[in-house]
């Protein structure tokens, strides 16, 4: 019997679509049209403040006046943990892996993460070290520290992915941002060793020309000075394109929420324990 062409045709297409069982085990993606379609995401980690010593604070003016009216402030949002590494490896894995202080060996864990995840799924990304003095530096130098560069921690990056990715704060912006940018200021502008106005001025600096290139912009802290929360109530607020304006969202956050929002908004699977929390809404 002859198959009309039209019907050879739609069976032709069905094939082009039917998963391999490579597709079939990857992680859950947003349609290409839509992701194209949403603004990009750049994450700024600062650093070792409570909530009440920023918001409110005269000496983190631009982020009161400018930043936070301009968006969402999330105002029971809580770091994890202390000190400062086992934070940001939470925030972008999930889990410490089980390092519990600030010298955990560098691209020692095998464990998946955000990072890994966006390649794998092809979605772009990019994280910017202020004062790093090479790709992917494994070793503290001057103002930049390595254990606020969670990509050096993880093994799946490298030996490529990593120094392809991990790059210095740019001189100057590309034109175009990559649909997830991390963004770590030195140890100065961090408000880790310099003061908080410090910190906030390279904000007011650093931050509108992101806005400029259509990027939603959150900002946190690593860590607080308490144990609220396991690692202290901070400053979370997200501004940008699509953001709703001078809001106030009072549930619960932490860093497994940050990191489940993300992969919410980029279609990913959820990994260890931001599988059970509220995801920070982006």
């Amino acid at each position: 019997m002859k198959i009309p062409r039209l019907l050879l045709a739609a069976c032709a297409g069905l094939a082009l679509v039917v998963p391999t069982a490579a597709h079939a085990s990857a992680a859950p993606l947003a349609p290409v049209a839509s992701r194209a379609s949403q603004p990009p995401i750049v994450l700024i980690v600062l650093e070792n403040h409570e909530y009440d010593s920023i918001v409110g604070s005269s000496s983190a003016h631009w982020l009161n006046h400018t930043f936070i009216r301009r968006g969402t402030l999330f105002t029971s949002y809580h770091a994890t943990h202390h000190p400062s590494l086992p934070n940001y490896l939470a925030m972008t894995s999930g889990t410490t892996s089980g390092c519990s202080s600030d010298e955990c060996p560098r691209k020692s864990y095998s464990t998946n993460n955000l990072f890994h995840q966006l390649h794998t799924a092809g979605i772009g990304w990019a994280a910017w070290m202020e004062s790093m003095p090479e790709p992917c530096a494994l070793s503290s130098s001057g103002r930049y520290a390595v254990k606020h560069n969670p990509p050096a921690y993880y093994a799946n990056l490298f030996p490529l992915i990593c120094r392809t990715r991990d790059r210095s704060y740019p001189g100057r912006l590309p034109r175009h941002l990559a649909p997830f940018t991390f963004v770590k200021p030195n140890e100065c502008h961090d408000m880790h060793d310099c003061s908080v106005t410090t910190g906030d001025n390279w904000l007011r600096t650093h931050v509108p020309p992101l806005w400029r290139r259509g990027a939603v912009v959150i900002i946190t802290f690593d860590e607080g000075s308490s144990s609220t929360g396991g690692g202290g109530h901070v400053m979370t607020a997200v501004a940008g394109t699509h953001v709703a304006r001078g809001r106030r969202n009072g549930h619960h956050y932490n860093h497994y929420g940050l990191l489940a929002g993300l992969e919410r908004w980029f279609g990913l699977a959820r990994l260890h324990k931001a599988a059970g929390a509220r995801p920070l809404p982006i």
